[in-house]
């Protein structure tokens, strides 16, 4: 896919429906066969929007969010919570692209401003996430951002069932800052 242009700013309360009808749309290509069909079909919607109006309905400064926007409307966004991952550090909690945007660079650069926002807010500067084993896209692209393997476990999922589930690490937001730059 070629480059999307988009820009990239901070989630807010105005986000929320954009922001969860996104995510269930992610799931629903993502992790199709990892939660159930049932879910993802007639629930996944309900669940994301209670999800981000709790998430989005007051300010804390332990979090924040980037959207990536195309003519206004939001085709990713990632969001992360200071001190939320193993060890006390930054946890990258949401990372979903739009399946039409996926492979146009819009991760790398909601990552990148991820990253400067973890740096700006002086946040322990390792960065954790978690997903699911099964989502071998996803973790092709951690690993092509240079992101080591931390652990695995079993996890409780949104549909009520168990998934297995990998970390990865990335020791220095600032390295994963160098890797998602725009090349020339």
């Amino acid at each position: 896919m070629a480059y999307v242009d988009a820009s990239i700013r901070l989630m807010g309360p105005d986000d929320v429906e954009a922001v969860a009808r996104l995510h269930a749309e992610s799931w629903r290509t993502a992790y199709r066969g990892m939660l159930s069909d049932e879910y993802l079909d007639t629930r996944a919607d309900a669940d994301r929007l209670r999800h981000w109006t709790r998430r989005l309905a007051t300010t804390s400064p332990g979090a924040f969010g980037v959207v990536a926007a195309q003519n206004g409307t939001p085709i990713g966004f990632a969001y992360l919570i200071e001190g939320g991952g193993d060890d006390g550090a930054t946890l990258l909690d949401n990372l979903h692209v739009s399946p039409s945007a996926r492979g146009g660079g819009i991760g790398p650069r909601l990552l990148d401003a991820a990253a400067r926002g973890i740096v700006e807010r002086g946040w322990n500067r390792r960065l954790e996430l978690w997903v699911y084993t099964a989502n071998a896209g996803a973790r092709r692209f951690y690993e092509r951002l240079d992101a080591r393997l931390a652990a695995s476990e079993t996890a409780d999922a949104a549909d009520g069932g168990r998934v297995p589930a990998v970390s990865y690490v990335w020791d220095d937001v600032r390295t994963l800052q160098s890797s998602t730059a725009p090349r020339s």
